[in-house]
C-alpha cells in the first residue's frame, strides 16, 4: 500500500514540473510571487514587507486578498497562523500568504528562515509546570513573518510542507465577497505591520502566536464588513482544550490602521504635488525659454530688416549717383554738339 502511495507521489510530482515547466512567468511584484519552479518563497518580517511591495506598488495596489484561513496545529505547540489568498488582475494567477508571529527562546535576533521556523514549529511545547512558567514570564522580540509563494509553485508545495506537516485544523475562513470589498495586499501589509508595532514582544500570557492570528483576523473582519464568514467568529485561544488568555487589541489595532493609512495617502498626496510644482516649474521654464528665444528670433529678424533697408538705400544712392553722372554727360553731350554747330554755321557765313 505504502509503495503504491509512494508511486502516486512520484508521478504527481513529476506532472506538476512539467506543467510548472509549460507555465508562463508570474507577474513581477516583489514580495508577493515566486518564480513557478524555484523552491525558495519569499519571507520577511512583517515590518519590511510594506517596503518590498511598494517597489511595483502600482501594479500591487491591484492585487486584492479573496480569503483568509485561520489555521491550528493538531499537535506540538498548536500553533496557530493565518494564509492569505491573493489574486492578481491577470487571470490565472494568484499568490498565496503566510503570516504568524514566532520567538526564538534562545533571544537570537534575526530574520527566520524557512529550515529554523520549521523547526521552532515541530519542537515540543515544554512539559513541566517549571518549564512553562518560565516561558511565559518571559519578555522576547517576536518574530513576525510573511511567508509568499505563487500559486503552483514549487515554493508554495515547501510551504505547505513546512506549515502542514504536523497535521491542522480550520479554525473559521473569511471570504470576500466583491472586488470592491477586498483588501488590497498593500492595505493587509500595512495591518500586519500596525499589528506588530502594537505588540513587539512576544509573551506567552497574551501576545503570543494565538493573539496575532486572532487580531488581525478580526481586524479585517471589521475594517472590510462585506464577508462571508464560516464558522462563527466567537472562540477562544486553547492550548491541548485550556483556554489561553489574550490581550484584546483590535480596536486599536483598527485606529492605528487608519492612521498608518491616513498617512501613506498624505504622503503620496504630498508626493504626487511635488510631482505636479515640478512639472508646472520645468513648463514654466520651457514656455520662459520659448519666450526668450522667440525674443531673440524677433531682434535677429529686426537686424536682418535693417541691414535689408540698408542695402536698398546703399542702391538707392548709388542708382542716383549713376543717374546723376550720366545726366551730366548728356548735358556735356549737348554743349559739345550746341558748339559744332554754331562753328559750321560760321564758316558757312564766312
Amino acid at each position: 500500500m505504502k509503495s503504491k502511495k509512494g508511486s502516486w507521489s512520484v508521478i504527481r510530482q513529476f506532472f506538476l514540473k512539467v506543467i510548472r515547466s509549460l507555465m508562463a512567468s508570474p507577474p513581477e511584484i516583489e514580495g508577493l510571487f515566486t518564480p513557478i519552479q524555484s523552491p525558495l518563497p519569499i519571507i520577511r518580517p512583517v515590518d519590511n514587507w510594506p517596503a518590498m511591495l511598494n517597489i511595483h506598488a502600482a501594479h500591487a495596489n491591484q492585487c486584492f486578498v479573496e480569503e483568509v484561513v485561520h489555521y491550528k496545529h493538531i499537535q506540538g505547540k498548536q500553533h496557530e497562523f493565518l494564509r492569505f489568498k491573493v489574486s492578481h488582475p491577470v487571470k490565472p494567477w494568484k499568490a498565496f500568504v503566510f503570516a504568524d508571529r514566532t520567538v526564538n527562546m534562545d533571544n537570537e535576533d534575526g530574520e527566520p528562515s524557512l529550515s529554523n521556523k520549521a523547526a521552532m514549529l515541530s519542537s515540543p511545547a515544554p512539559s513541566s509546570s517549571s518549564s512553562s512558567s518560565t516561558h511565559s514570564s518571559r519578555v522576547l522580540p517576536a518574530h513576525d513573518t510573511i511567508y509568499a509563494a505563487t500559486a503552483s509553485s514549487e515554493a508554495l508545495a515547501r510551504l505547505h510542507v513546512t506549515f502542514f506537516k504536523d497535521g491542522h485544523g480550520t479554525v473559521r475562513t473569511l471570504a470576500f465577497n466583491t472586488e470592491n470589498s477586498r483588501p488590497s495586499v498593500l492595505e493587509l501589509a500595512s495591518l500586519l505591520r500596525v499589528t506588530s508595532h502594537h505588540a513587539p514582544s512576544y509573551t506567552a500570557c497574551k501576545n503570543q502566536c494565538y493573539w496575532f492570528a486572532d487580531t488581525v483576523y478580526e481586524a479585517l473582519r471589521q475594517l472590510f464588513p462585506d464577508h462571508r464568514q464560516s464558522p462563527d467568529s466567537r472562540r477562544n485561544a486553547t492550548y491541548r482544550g485550556i483556554d489561553i488568555p489574550m490581550a484584546n487589541s483590535v480596536g486599536d489595532v483598527c485606529v492605528a490602521y487608519h492612521e498608518e493609512r491616513a498617512g501613506i495617502l498624505a504622503r503620496a498626496n504630498e508626493e504626487r504635488e511635488r510631482y505636479e510644482a515640478a512639472l508646472r516649474a520645468e513648463r514654466q521654464e520651457a514656455r520662459e525659454e520659448g519666450r526668450e528665444e522667440g525674443r531673440e528670433e524677433g531682434r535677429e529678424e529686426g537686424r536682418e530688416e535693417g541691414r535689408k533697408e540698408g542695402r536698398e538705400e546703399e542702391e538707392r544712392a548709388a542708382l542716383e549717383k549713376e543717374r546723376a553722372a550720366l545726366a551730366a554727360r548728356e548735358q556735356e553731350l549737348v554743349r559739345v554738339i550746341e558748339e559744332l554747330v554754331a562753328q559750321s554755321r560760321s564758316a558757312a557765313a564766312n
